[in-house]
């Protein structure tokens, strides 16, 4: 007869529950869908009071010098572009027609037609991460730069 100890059933309890929540996801349920006309509004006013809080930060830090301060910069006009890019594709998504998003899968279109330059751009512009990520790095970078040790500032981690 083996004897197991007390920790051996615990730690398979765990081990059953942890892979249960692992391996049988729920939808993530990641898409806002903002409520028509207002909330709409009020998102595109959250994106401008960003870009200008970018375009304010990066005209006041544009004499400043020093470790990190160039990746910092290049993140406040990424930010920038990423708000103006989303603006414009949110409000261009307003006059799309739901008969050019054809297909499902699950509750996402599966094809979008552009008919026009326009819908072009919106179709690339939906890519915002592209812009976000990149700003979201370049900012992780000056802020690292910034926090070393001046003994540490000869090593160019990444």
């Amino acid at each position: 007869m083996v004897h197991l100890s007390p920790i051996k059933p615990a730690l398979r309890i765990v081990s059953w529950v942890v892979g249960g929540i692992l391996f049988s996801p729920l939808p993530a349920l990641a898409v806002q869908a903002h409520g028509h006309p207002e909330g709409l509004y009020v998102h595109q006013l959250g994106h401008l009071a960003f870009l200008v809080s970018m375009l304010y930060i990066w005209f006041r830090t544009r004499k400043r010098r020093g470790a990190g301060w160039v990746f910092i910069r290049l993140a406040f006009v990424l930010f920038a572009l990423w708000n103006v890019n989303t603006f414009l594709i949110h409000a261009i998504q307003v006059s799309l027609s739901p008969g050019q998003f054809v297909g499902r899968i699950g509750g996402l279109p599966r094809y979008f037609q552009p008919r026009s330059a326009l819908e072009v751009y919106y179709y690339f512009g939906k890519m915002d991460h592209l812009l976000c990520v990149p700003a979201a790095f370049f900012l992780a970078m000056g802020l690292r730069r910034m926090g070393r040790r001046p003994e540490d500032a000869s090593h160019h981690e990444f």
